[in-house]
């Protein structure tokens, strides 16, 4: 019940912020500059698909920076006496906010594959994927972020979000840069490089450009668990020794 609570508190203190209208107008204006360029780009439709979807993952890195720097702000201006003084258990603040922030991260990649999809759709006037694999494409891009916005709240709450952006900003590089070549056998390490990686490897088996083994896969989803496993038993260790910090960057 006070987790329940703590989420609704999180949705009240989030109703008159910019968070929620960020969260619809960046899937929108990324639709709109998408379906515009693809009007006339001289791409193969499955390139175009195989690009937009790679640009969604390599900017997410950077937008979840973003909206975790704006989401700690609210505590920030009460001195963080709501994650430290007011729950019983200290950890329930926190998940409530990192469950209302992935809520409302899912709900944008919803709108921003399929809202691309219906786009495309008409742009082309055929469709190349089914409406649910587009689905599972912003599902697999959703769950490979989950880890990034807890390292994000992790360096907001424990710095600051001049820390956090720039993290943001080299991640973004670094997803971009393990999608080639150089990330072969690193990007298992880099919750970063996870929605890119496996939303182009779906992509290459539905459009029948690859094959990828099970032995490969499960390889790298035990790699990939392995890491979630330590992130968040050191987030949630170091959760319990928590004291805030200064407000001022």
């Amino acid at each position: 019940m006070e987790l329940y609570r703590d989420i609704r508190g999180e949705l009240w203190k989030m109703r008159r912020t910019l968070l929620i209208w960020l969260h619809l107008a960046v899937p929108v204006l990324g639709i709109i500059i998408f379906l515009f360029y693809y009007s006339f780009a001289a791409w193969s439709d499955q390139g175009k698909i195989c690009g937009y979807i790679e640009a969604l993952s390599i900017a997410l890195p950077l937008v979840i920076s973003v909206v975790c720097a704006m989401s700690v702000e609210l505590e920030e201006k009460g001195h963080f006496q709501t994650l430290l003084g007011v729950a019983v258990r200290r950890r329930n603040p926190v998940i409530a906010k990192w469950a209302v922030l992935l809520g409302m991260g899912f709900a944008a990649l919803l709108l921003a594959v399929l809202g691309f999809e219906a786009g495309f759709g008409v742009l082309t006037g055929r469709a190349l994927l089914s409406a649910e694999r587009y689905a599972v494409l912003a599902l697999t891009l959703w769950l490979s972020s989950m880890n990034l916005y807890l390292i994000h709240l992790f360096l907001n709450l424990a710095f600051s979000k001049n820390i956090s952006l720039c993290a943001g900003t080299a991640q973004l590089v670094v997803s971009a840069l393990f999608l080639t070549g150089l990330g072969e056998g690193r990007w298992q390490f880099f919750p970063c490089a996870w929605g890119g990686r496996w939303s182009q490897y779906l992509l290459q088996c539905w459009m029948g450009n690859r094959v990828v083994s099970w032995e490969y896969v499960s390889k790298n989803l035990v790699c990939g668990a392995a890491v979630t496993l330590l992130l968040w038993s050191g987030f949630f260790l170091w959760l319990n020794f928590y004291e805030g910090r200064q407000c001022k960057d």
